[in-house]
């Protein structure tokens, strides 16, 4: 059988790798100027950490609903229309003058961005043959670090002449990534489809997979839903107030703040390839994610220790190993999971379940941690991650013996 050369599907790999990329730089521009967004509208860590909620729960929201759609999408003009639409939505978050319509359109942002992540893992699954899901997976997995990075390096910059640049900044990127995506996009799917066994295997895992893979998949898929709730509690109340912390705990400038903050996202960078190192070790992924939160549970407490201490260098480097270790988990359960089930369920809707599950925990960290630190003070936060962590150690435990129930009854049969 005659084969093209293996880069053919390289292209569209990339083109999603920068549509979702820069996808950030529209949806995290809010967490990164936190502390600004407070002095301009006079407004306390929860009321902040609201807007952030409301992002986040229609994100969640809107990643199931485009999980369980995103097979009816045209997927060209969805993608497109997402970055028209968000891009939009950042430009009048930046005109606005007041801090009520910024809550109702970040809500509205946090909806239309949303199509993205299903429509794309649906894409690369659909075009791409098995043999390169490891590539593609580890490719995407550094989206959200380089999108992270981006922005917070930008916003400490743009702090020194105007923060609303943050917000103005997409509406220019998207449209010219819109662009780029429309004119790219037909090329890039066909060089990736042009192998005929890509065909033969797409079609092949498609038919047996929505007969009998989710069956087996049940368990493992409602614990990962589970542990995506913790991931990113974690992650993103990271991503979200350690500005915040930085500033108000050791006393640092406002844009110093940010570009520590840097720290999080360049270490998680590689955490994509540590959690594909890490499968191989690991094979079970519910497992695999519990091993993380272990690691990340002995970290926080010495977090725990830095601030007791105050300790700005343990703090510090305990944040971005934290963020190395939870960035591992999520790429397992978003990324790396619904792509290596390839064949077995619909790789879109499971990505899109598991990643709004992951955002349900984005929803708690935004305004719960803000709560709990205006109540409690920082330390009190780190205590609720630690519990965090060893809720899902316990999880675990009880995963390992509901699927040895299982096991046993299946040979008993």
């Amino acid at each position: 059988m005659k084969r093209t050369r293996s880069r053919g599907g390289m292209g569209l790999i990339w083109l999603c790798w920068l549509v979702y990329a820069c996808s950030y730089v529209g949806k995290v521009n809010y967490a990164a100027n936190i502390n600004q967004v407070m002095a301009f509208y006079g407004v306390d860590h929860s009321t902040a950490g609201l807007a952030g909620t409301l992002f986040f729960f229609a994100y969640g929201v809107g990643q199931v609903v485009n999980g369980l759609l995103c097979k009816r999408y045209h997927l060209k003009w969805m993608v497109f229309g997402s970055l028209v639409l968000s891009g939009a939505i950042n430009l009048l978050v930046g005109l606005s003058s007041a801090f009520l319509p910024i809550q109702i359109l970040w809500l509205l942002n946090g909806f239309s961005i949303s199509v993205l992540w299903p429509s794309l893992i649906r894409l690369l699954s659909e075009s791409l043959p098995r043999r390169d899901m490891s590539r593609a997976s580890a490719i995407m997995g550094t989206t959200v670090a380089v999108g992270t990075f981006l922005i917070y390096a930008l916003s400490a910059v743009f702090i020194k002449i105007n923060f609303k640049l943050s917000f103005f900044l997409p509406a220019v990127l998207f449209g010219v990534v819109s662009v780029v995506w429309l004119a790219a996009f037909p090329r890039a799917v066909a060089r990736a489809r042009a192998r005929e066994e890509d065909a033969e295997e797409v079609v092949a895992g498609t038919a047996a997979g929505t007969r009998t893979g989710a069956e087996g998949l049940l368990l493992p898929i409602v614990m990962l839903c589970i542990y995506g709730v913790a991931t990113n509690l974690i992650k993103d109340g990271l991503t979200t107030w350690v500005p915040s912390i930085l500033k108000e705990q050791y006393e640092l400038d406002a844009s110093l703040s940010i570009i520590l903050t840097l720290a999080l996202p360049l270490c998680a960078t590689f955490s994509n390839l540590f959690a594909l190192s890490t499968h191989k070790r690991i094979p079970d992924f519910v497992w695999n994610c519990a091993a993380l939160f272990m690691a990340s549970g002995v970290v926080i407490a010495c977090v725990l220790g830095g601030l007791s201490v105050d300790s700005f260098w343990i703090t510090l480097v305990g944040f971005a190993v934290v963020c190395f270790l939870i960035s591992a988990s999520n790429s397992l359960i978003t990324g790396i999971f619904p792509l290596f089930m390839k064949g077995k369920v619909n790789s879109g809707l499971v990505a899109g379940i598991l990643n709004g599950f992951c955002y349900l925990g984005s929803t708690v960290s935004a305004y719960g941690l803000g709560a709990v630190a205006d109540a409690r003070g920082w330390s009190a936060v780190f205590w609720v991650l630690l519990g965090v962590c060893g809720a899902v150690c316990v999880g675990a435990l009880i995963y390992s013996a509901i699927k040895g129930a299982l096991r046993r009854k299946a040979l008993s049969n």
